[in-house]
């Protein structure tokens, strides 16, 4: 903890840890640009406890302005850094959340489906309901991520668009809750995730599903996208301004050259930074009209190798421990040969699910076997089932969502 002179003049600025942070503190300085936090303002009267939360579990650091500050510091100087215990404990089992996730994500994409449909046929859209519904995905996720992380690999290659803008919410909200954002936040970024991608639907969609690779003027028509998104959500008075942001630069980035303004990074927000890297992740998982899709391990070694020059490095590294190496609905081959779907991942334990097996040694379908790799106790290391290769969605004729919905019907 130190006192100095702070950024304006007349200003004294205290340095404490975040652990030490109390509502009624003028937050004035962070320990990172403050272009990389989801914060609207530069320095703000803590009031909110979202942002108290978000603030602990961002930074070790901050500063705060002793003048603008409401509340009696004095004991502070000695008392010790109260770090938070994790923000968000899992509170059920995944057999338990995984049909109440359904409804909700079902309820949600349904709404999402109407909103781009109107789009498309020139109607006006009206948004209103969308934040209702974010609320209740994240009150899911909250409770365990890996519900709603499952439902976001159930793919269509006839309805991308309006599935990938359900699923770039879905993982965009999990990233919050994996940084221990406030609720706030985590509800915004579904928002913008949901509606990032609105502009497509004023496209020429002939362009957009053509299959084969794009001509250079066809691509500038398919670039449009992101304008004419900006131009539709600037309609409602009521959203926020960080959706109307991520809806026009989720195309940026880190350095400089993106689309549609070539921004450098200094210029894309905390928003815009973590929209960026769940929309590529979800776009390379998703099978396209032009292009098959990419398993989840191929991913997300892409988004590592292009940390730092096309997305956050920070968000990047953060991201991939929230989806993990085997993320619940990922389709893995195991060394004896069999295949299945992951159900559940024990955060302390990764490389080991339970895995719901669906083909034998041969590759033949076969009914349904539960293994927790974690639980091999008495058998020996050689002998021991381990994951050998995560696989793409519908290797072998598994069908995601048949699996998903005898495993909602049947439990498992």
């Amino acid at each position: 903890m130190s006192l100095r002179a702070g950024p304006h003049t007349g200003l004294q600025v205290l340095k404490i840890d975040a652990g030490q942070l109390r509502l009624g503190m003028y937050v004035c300085e962070l320990d990172r640009p403050w272009i990389e936090a989801p914060f609207l303002f530069q320095g703000f009267l803590l009031k909110d406890p979202d942002d108290l939360m978000t603030l602990r579990s961002l930074c070790r650091h901050v500063y705060i302005d002793l003048y603008k500050t409401s509340i009696n510091i004095e004991k502070l100087e000695s008392a010790a850094p109260k770090l938070p215990a994790p923000a968000y404990p899992v509170t059920t089992d995944i057999r338990a959340e995984l049909p109440a996730a359904a409804r909700r994500y079902g309820e949600t994409l349904d709404a999402v489906r109407e909103l781009l449909g109107s789009l498309e046929c020139g109607r006006d859209a009206s948004t209103h309901e969308t934040p209702v519904l974010v609320q209740g995905c994240v009150e899911s996720i909250i409770r365990n991520p890996s519900a709603m992380l499952w439902l976001s690999r159930i793919k269509h290659r006839d309805q991308y668009t309006a599935e990938h803008c359900m699923n770039v919410g879905v993982l965009a909200m999990a990233l919050g809750r994996k940084l221990g954002l406030g609720r706030k936040h985590i509800e915004l970024l579904g928002l913008c995730g949901m509606l990032h991608d609105v502009g497509k639907m004023r496209l020429d969609q002939a362009i957009l599903n053509k299959l084969g690779r794009l001509t250079a003027d066809e691509f500038e028509h398919v670039k449009l996208h992101v304008t004419y998104g900006h131009e539709e959500l600037s309609r409602d008075a009521d959203l926020p301004a960080e959706v109307l942001n991520v809806a026009l630069s989720h195309h940026e980035r880190l350095d400089g050259r993106g689309y549609p303004r070539g921004l450098p990074a200094a210029s894309l927000d905390f928003y815009t930074r973590a929209c960026a890297i769940v929309d590529a992740y979800d776009a390379i998982t998703s099978r396209r009209c032009y292009s098959d899709a990419q398993s989840s391990a191929t991913a997300l070694k892409i988004l590592y190798e292009n940390r730092g020059v096309q997305f956050d490095e920070q968000l990047v590294v953060q991201f991939i421990e929230c989806i993990g190496i085997y993320p619940p609905g990922a389709l893995v081959e195991l060394n004896s040969g069999e295949v299945g779907v992951v159900l559940s991942v024990d955060p302390d334990n990764r490389l080991s699910p339970r895995v719901g097996l669906v083909r034998d040694t041969h590759k033949r379908a076969m009914q349904q076997r539960v293994v927790d790799l974690a639980e091999q106790s008495g058998v020996a290391p050689t002998e021991r089932l381990r994951v050998a290769q995560v696989l793409v969605d519908g290797s072998y004729g598994v069908d995601l969502e048949t699996f998903t919905l005898d495993n909602i019907r049947l439990g498992y």
